[in-house]
């Protein structure tokens, strides 16, 4: 009986620590925020569920939820904030920043309902803003801190556009 008991200890601290280990190695987000709306996408491919945004250990994260896949068409950077919208005239992201990011994507639509500008607290991304939404082409301009290293990247399941941007 004490031989089962020893094996049942062994195993429960073994599990333990495995358990701790991977609470410890596992990437956190110290903030984060979320749209918690409801999206009418008018069964749109490529829509906009929202954006969520935290910080992690050296570099922020901004991920922009679709419902289906998209691709990134333009990513391009100043340092003016100064972007071209719908009507074609000089305009300037309401967020100040060292510098400035424009992502464009396509197919992608703005779901009804979703939130798609943002003020951001995080380290290197101060906030986020719609830029230009025009035949299934849809552009955001990131402002960012002192940090202009980024990475933009798409992952499915669920669909999103991410962008780490670097300390």
């Amino acid at each position: 009986m004490s031989a089962l008991r020893n094996k049942f200890s062994r195993i429960a601290v073994l599990l333990a620590a495995a358990t701790l280990v991977s609470a410890f190695a596992s990437p956190t987000a110290s903030a984060s925020t979320s749209a918690e709306t409801v999206v009418n996408c008018f069964d749109q491919d490529g829509c906009f569920t929202g954006i969520r945004a935290a910080t992690h250990t050296g570099y922020d994260r901004l991920v922009f939820d679709l419902t289906t896949g998209t691709r990134i068409l333009d990513t391009s950077t100043n340092t003016t904030g100064i972007y071209y919208g719908n009507a074609g005239y000089a305009q300037y992201l309401t967020v100040k920043g060292n510098s400035y990011l424009f992502i464009t994507m396509e197919p992608s639509y703005p779901g009804d309902g979703a939130v798609l500008d943002k003020t951001l607290s995080l380290p290197t991304i101060k906030g986020v803003q719609l830029t230009q939404y025009h035949a299934a082409r849809t552009t955001f301009g990131i402002s960012l801190g002192p940090s202009t290293r980024y990475n933009v990247f798409q992952l499915t399941s669920p669909n999103r556009v991410v962008v780490d941007v670097y300390r």
